[in-house]
């Protein structure tokens, strides 16, 4: 079971990531992450000192305490969950303005020509064991616009993503094939998938101390 340090230390490993990273236009959205992020190990020390004090109150029967503490718990699970949500949400929103940036959708393709580009590359990328292998190799190979915005942008992160692939690896190969230029942007997509790891290590541990919380700790 993990205890409060190994929650710290994720939390902390998140905030370190992100430091150097909010500057220019993405600074509000990964202020908001950090904000979310730090809140967490806030809410365990609140959650921790009211469970102390229903504890002392005089009087209190077992199962008065156990029934309260229950519910503290309902309403610190929700809390954490959704500090994660939002963390979340905001980081991937910066994600897609660094991308943004970086990538832009040709003008000559209309919305049925993208439909179609998608539908084709899905099926392809679909049947292979190691897609990330092969966006790079396609965005590297084509001359197609549409198609190397796709690879490259949001619908190719999107992809990735329900493929349960984490895109560290794919976008840091993705720079140096871009020869970006904007250094705040590279930075954003390049720590884009440390900081899923980051914050998906962040959620293993509430989830762990939670589940303890749930059971035999709220028996005490």
């Amino acid at each position: 079971m993990s205890d409060p340090g190994d929650l710290e230390e994720s939390i902390e490993n998140v905030l370190n990531i992100l430091l150097p990273l909010k500057a220019d236009e993405f600074s509000e959205k990964l202020n908001k992450v950090s904000v979310y992020i730090s809140t967490i190990g806030k809410s365990f020390n609140s959650y921790n000192s009211t469970l102390e004090s229903i504890r002392q109150q005089p009087g209190g029967e077992q199962n008065k305490y156990v029934k309260e503490a229950a519910s503290k718990t309902a309403l610190l699970k929700a809390s954490l969950l959704s500090s994660i949500k939002f963390a979340r949400m905001n980081l991937d929103m910066t994600m897609v303005q660094a991308l943004n940036k970086l990538i832009r959708r040709p003008k000559s393709a209309n919305k049925i020509d993208e439909q179609k580009k998608i539908r084709s590359l899905q099926d392809w990328f679909d049947q292979l064991p190691d897609p990330a292998a092969a966006m790079l190799e396609h965005f590297k190979a084509s001359s197609s616009p549409l198609d190397k915005y796709l690879v490259a942008g949001l619908w190719g992160h999107e992809y990735l993503r329900k493929r349960h692939i984490n895109p560290e690896a794919f976008d840091s190969q993705l720079c140096e094939l871009m020869s970006c230029s904007d250094l705040a942007a590279v930075g954003m997509i390049t720590n884009y998938g440390k900081l899923i790891k980051a914050i998906d290590a962040v959620e293993e541990r509430v989830a762990e101390m939670i589940g303890a919380m749930e059971g035999d700790a709220l028996t005490k």
